[in-house]
């Protein structure tokens, strides 16, 4: 019998049973006393035996990678040779773009490029050859300092000779004066002596002039010794004259050459501050080496755009393309979203679970999937940790179904229908799904014992569209109620209704 079938069946079943159990009502309020109507109701024991549990629902067809195709380049979009829906192979491409713009940009770069690093190389060309300049300066000027130096020692001592001779000759003067002084003095001594001396000869000098002669004797000859003294300390004028001659003509000369010298040392001075001048300082060198790397990566960064505009955006794998943002002869801006593939060879089916199924559902667990008239192979590959609202405003979580092997004939977005096995249970004790009712504190059934309505809470376990598992609060062989409506109350007496049992433990499949 087919699942259809026991549905309708089960369905009328309890149609007929709840309209027999009004009735009894009704019959009951105009015949008979209240207290003495006791209802009819259906039960069955609780079996012992095994449940299969089968998810059957249905989801939406959607690819497990995606990719979004971001534009590499600021560019013109050239052409887009695809269209939405179509499937495309690994390398194919998705658009092109019109290159002549950057083009333009990367020859630009390159002659700014070329520009900054021949402007760079002569700005340390020049440099370089500042510090030649300065070196060589600074030697010279070393070497003509030392020259001065010497130089200016030598008229030093010339200029002292001259100081010299110039003082000898003025001494000359001063002698010569003296002498003559002297020698008058002499000579009038002299003629005194030769006076006394003709009176002495005469035997008429006396013994006072005797002693004036002899001490005129004495003066005389100590002015002969002084006159000697000085004449011996004279120079001869004529060398002393020479001498003057010749060291002013070396002071010239000395001259002339410092003068030259001098200007040999200022020549070289402004060599060596122009030089100095033109020396790169280590912040220059440092701004040089930045202008020439911020070329490079100009000139880098347009040559990769240049390439990656020319390669345009092809599929790095197999797919189905889902989205086209793009447009042709539009500019793209790097990032833009343009192309988005979903990927032909990772399928999966999305589907929505309520909280119930999603107890026994677990990852790895084997499926079917149905798509028109061809069945596919699938796992449960993901179940999202996150509810949604359904249709319905229940709560749903998401779980996606891998198709193991998705060909050509599936169509993203399109429903599939989905049978998971959830799983068997063996030697568990088993009621009709319909028996179990839940409130505020749980789940629970109601049991008949003694004719009278017990109400007990129990654990459920594993489900089919028919039968639950129940794990605790109730034991094998006590009668459960068949069906939990408002007519029944606990404590109420009934009478069960005779019929075959229904708690057969078959095993069948899970409805969303």
């Amino acid at each position: 019998m087919s699942k259809i079938k026991k549905m309708k069946k089960w369905k009328i079943a309890v149609i007929i049973i709840v309209m027999i159990l009004l009735l009894r009502v009704v019959f009951g309020i105009f015949f008979g006393k209240p207290e003495e109507f006791v209802p009819m109701v259906d039960a069955c024991e609780v079996t012992e035996g095994s449940i299969t549990s089968t998810l059957d629902t249905s989801g939406t067809i959607v690819s497990e990678v995606t990719r979004v195709y971001a534009s590499p380049v600021n560019a013109q979009v050239g052409e887009i040779p695809i269209v939405l829906g179509q499937s495309v192979h690994k390398g194919e491409y998705l658009l092109t773009y019109d290159t002549a713009s950057l083009q333009k940009s990367y020859d630009i770069a390159e002659l700014q490029a070329k520009a900054e690093s021949a402007a760079s190389n002569d700005t340390l060309a020049k440099s370089s050859q500042s510090a030649g300049i300065l070196a060589s300066s600074s030697s010279e000027m070393q070497t003509l300092q030392g020259q001065i130096d010497a130089l200016n020692a030598e008229i030093a001592s010339l200029q002292a000779q001259a100081t010299d001779n110039e003082m000898q000759t003025n001494n000359n003067a001063a002698l010569n004066g003296e002498i003559s002084a002297l020698t008058a003095e002499l000579e009038a001594i002299s003629a005194q002596i030769s006076e006394l001396t003709a009176k002495k000869e005469q035997g008429s000098l006396s013994s006072r002039e005797q002693e004036r002669l002899k001490q005129l004797q004495k003066d005389q000859k100590s002015k002969k010794l002084e006159i000697d003294k000085k004449q011996n300390s004279l120079r001869n004028s004529a060398e002393l004259a020479n001498n003057l001659t010749s060291i002013q003509a070396q002071l010239t000369q000395k001259n002339n050459q410092l003068a030259e010298l001098q200007s040999k040392y200022a020549e070289a001075q402004s060599k060596n501050a122009a030089a100095e001048a033109g020396i790169l300082s280590e912040a220059a060198r440092e701004n040089i080496s930045y202008t020439q790397q911020a070329g490079k990566l100009t000139l880098e960064q347009t040559a990769d755009d240049l390439s990656r505009a020319k390669a345009g955006v092809t599929a790095d794998f197999e797919g189905i393309v889902t989205e086209i943002s793009a447009s042709a002869g539009t500019m793209a801006a790097e990032g833009t979203p343009m192309v988005t593939l979903a990927s032909a060879k990772d399928m999966c089916v999305e589907v929505l679970v309520s909280k119930y199924n999603l107890t026994n559902l677990k990852v790895d667990q084997e499926a079917v999937i149905t798509f028109g008239d061809k069945e596919y192979q699938g796992t449960v590959a993901y179940i999202s940790k996150i509810a949604q609202k359904g249709e319905s405003g229940a709560a749903m979580v998401s779980v996606k179904i891998h198709i193991n092997q998705p060909d050509d004939n599936l169509i993203l977005g399109l429903d599939a229908k989905v049978s998971v096995n959830l799983g068997t249970v063996e030697n568990v004790l088993i009621v009709p799904i319909s028996s179990v009712n839940s409130d505020t504190q749980g789940d629970f059934v109601y049991v008949i014992n003694n004719d009278i309505v017990e109400k007990k809470y129990v654990t459920t376990g594993m489900a089919s569209s028919e039968e639950m598992e129940i794990k605790s609060g109730v034991e094998k062989g006590e009668k459960v109620v068949l069906t939990v409506d408002s007519s029944i109350i606990e404590g109420m007496k009934v009478m069960e209704n005779e019929q075959d049992d229904l708690g057969t433990g078959l095993t069948t499949e899970a409805a969303e």
